[in-house]
């Protein structure tokens, strides 16, 4: 009686990323249809077919979850790919050091998000801080806001006292014919100036803490009574 002997194949077989481009082709799909079919960058599925995955800015647990949606796209059970995945790729990403995984979930926390959103999180907090390194330039170059209330241009008056009344910035300092006079927290100033006969000229200054200045002069004519 003879013995049969049947010599199993043990060649090992493809590797998973040769096996994915074999089972895409097989489909008749191009890379542009997958990307739309998966939304994964085409990049990253051409570098998941060609065993690139140190090009694929992601860790294992990100990259099976790519292998899975490429093959599940397809329409075929992906359980045989995730397996061989795992074999093949996942001891290499065990093989190295904790500290240099974290980093590569760190990395794959950032590239997982969409393109645009990861565009508005850097653009977004730049413009802001353009927009407001331009406001504090704005506010260092821009003269300071000056508002007479009294005296009115040409007044006449009979009474050798004057009240100047008005409002500017608060932070800036003012000063009446050269004399420094205080404001309040709102930037309103009120005072009283004694007047000459004739006409009488009031220079109001306001000077911000760089340097700039805004300047509004009143001409008052001082009668005496009669």
């Amino acid at each position: 009686m003879s013995s049969a002997f049947i010599k199993k194949d043990l060649t090992p077989p493809e590797r998973v990323c040769f096996r994915l481009r074999s089972l895409r082709k097989g489909k008749k799909i191009s890379l542009e249809e997958m990307e739309r079919k998966t939304r994964i960058s085409k990049k990253y599925l051409q570098a998941l077919e060609e065993c690139r995955f140190h090009d694929v800015p992601f860790a294992s647990v990100y990259q099976r979850n790519f292998v899975k949606s490429y093959v599940e796209s397809l329409g075929v059970d992906p359980e045989p790919f995730l397996k061989q995945y795992i074999i093949e790729e996942t001891v290499k990403e065990d093989k190295k050091p904790k500290i240099e995984q974290e980093k590569e979930i760190q990395r794959s926390r950032w590239y997982i998000f969409p393109s645009f959103l990861r565009f508005g999180l850097i653009v977004v907090p730049a413009l802001i801080l353009v927009g407001y390194l331009g406001w504090q330039v704005r506010r260092i170059v821009t003269p300071p806001s000056l508002t007479i209330y009294s005296p009115v241009e040409g007044f006449i008056t009979q009474d050798n006292v004057l009240v100047v009344q008005g409002e500017t910035e608060p932070e800036a300092q003012i000063s009446i014919n050269g004399q420094e006079i205080k404001n309040s927290e709102k930037g309103q100033f009120k005072e009283e100036i004694s007047l000459v006969e004739g006409v009488n000229t009031i220079t109001i200054v306001v000077k911000k803490k760089h340097g700039k200045t805004t300047t509004e002069a009143r001409h008052v004519v001082y009668k005496m009574k009669e």
